[in-house]
């Protein structure tokens, strides 16, 4: 997940739902063991009722059933019942409520209680159980004492508990969730604001970052203004003395030009001359060019790119109009990059124009965008290139005929823009028959 917010609410959520969880396990632990206390201490109280309404003497078992209390001692099936065993654990008196008496009852010790809650066989029972010893003069035998009673109220009362535990926690869940949610946003506003100003200065709308920030990020505006200052000075500074040095050089390179003639060179000396003094012309304006496209690509405003494609298209028709060149095309009218336009006015002329100079006649210009970012391809009918001479070919003043005109520095020029915005070049046969050659600009 690539939002941080996103990422925040998800870890939040996370760890909000393994503490309700938790939460939730451990109140119902408490409640459940709240209930099979309150369950005992109710059983306990019976067998007190019990064994103060319990007459034993040598000879019978008596118990007087309005003494004990609870009704549903003597309503059949109830589900309440109680029993006194001898020491061979024979019951020798049961209540009404009791519709079948166990064949033995196991004996408990003389004065301790046991607490237990039987299930299996369709059967699911809290019982309690206390041994006694009666009084001498009637018998001194011992008994125990046992009452029980169905967990079927236990069950449904822990079930409710449960249905409503799970209720709130999932409403107070939701409720902190949505809470912590609206918290998150409100302490990352300060960076979605920060989002916001930086996508306005791409765009160039404004030249700084503007708004107030908290203390942690204070810095980091400040940082970002005083590196967008220093970048537009240090670009005014290139370009005011790169200014200043071409014109310097002008005068030398037409002092170049003039000596030719007056020095008496003609023909092939001359012709030399003028193409090594065009050659340092065409170097010079290439260096002043490149030198002062030292922008960040990242805090261009993106611009629409067809138009230029098409100013340098129009360009060459005219430039080989004896030629007939038909020109293929495929740019949408809608596709923007955050690219200087002197970078792709050069790009797309030195392919078109190496293209022009090998073609038969067809040549096919496409500009996509994909996940590799802006892709420029330019294919001809030509001759194509021998795949040994790609490599020598991308080399600063290769050329792969010499009998054609040129420097033999284009495709040179094509990789260090390419470079210079995260891509490459590469070149392969063109579907037409001719070269195609592709360059890259990720950060377009």
């Amino acid at each position: 997940m690539r939002s941080l917010r996103g990422r925040l609410v998800l870890a939040a959520g996370l760890v909000l739902a393994a503490f309700v969880v938790l939460t939730g396990l451990a109140l119902d632990r408490a409640f459940s063991a709240a209930a099979i206390h309150a369950q005992e201490a109710k059983l306990r109280g019976l067998t007190y009722a019990l064994l103060g309404a319990a007459d034993i003497d040598a000879r019978s078992v008596q118990v007087s059933l309005p003494q004990l209390g609870d009704p549903r001692l003597q309503q059949p099936g109830s589900g309440l019942y109680a029993l006194i065993a001898d020491a061979r654990g024979h019951v020798v008196w049961a209540s009404p409520s009791l519709l079948t008496s166990p064949v033995a009852v196991a004996s408990s010790p003389v004065g301790e209680w046991h607490f237990m809650r039987e299930q299996g066989g369709g059967a699911d029972r809290f019982r309690l159980a206390f041994g006694v010893r009666w009084t001498p003069d009637s018998g001194g035998q011992r008994y125990t004492f046992v009452v029980g009673e169905r967990a079927t109220a236990y069950v449904a009362q822990l079930s409710e508990f449960r249905r409503t535990l799970a209720f709130w926690l999932s409403g107070a869940a939701i409720l902190l969730l949505f809470s912590l949610a609206g918290v998150l946003r409100w302490g990352l506003s300060p960076l979605r604001t920060l989002s916001t100003e930086l996508g306005r200065v791409e765009r160039g709308e404004v030249q700084h970052i503007g708004g107030r920030y908290p203390t942690e990020l204070a810095p980091l505006a400040s940082s970002l203004n005083a590196l967008l200052t220093h970048e537009r000075s240090r670009q005014t500074r290139y370009r005011h003395a790169l200014d200043d040095l071409a014109h310097s050089l002008k005068t030398p390179l037409s002092v170049l030009r003039g000596l030719s003639a007056r020095d008496g060179l003609s023909g092939a000396g001359e012709r030399r001359v003028a193409e090594q003094v065009g050659r340092m012309d065409q170097i010079v304006a290439y260096q002043l060019n490149r030198a002062s496209a030292g922008a960040a690509h990242g805090l261009m405003a993106p611009m629409p790119l067809a138009p230029s494609v098409m100013r340098v298209i129009a360009a060459l028709q005219r430039a080989y109009r004896d030629r007939g060149l038909r020109f293929e095309t495929s740019v949408p009218e809608g596709l923007s990059g955050r690219i200087d336009e002197n970078d792709l006015l050069e790009l797309v002329g030195n392919l078109l124009d190496n293209a022009a100079k090998w073609t038969r006649g067809r040549i096919a210009v496409r500009l996509i965008r994909d996940t590799d970012g802006l892709v420029l391809t330019v294919e001809d009918d030509g001759p194509g290139f021998d795949p040994g001479e790609v490599d020598h070919l991308l080399e600063r003043g290769a050329r792969a005929d010499t009998h054609i005109e040129g420097q033999g520095i284009g495709l040179a020029v094509v990789c260090e823009l390419a470079r210079s915005y995260g891509g490459a070049v590469e070149i392969t046969r063109s579907r037409m028959g001719g070269a195609s050659v592709g360059v890259s600009l990720p950060n377009a």
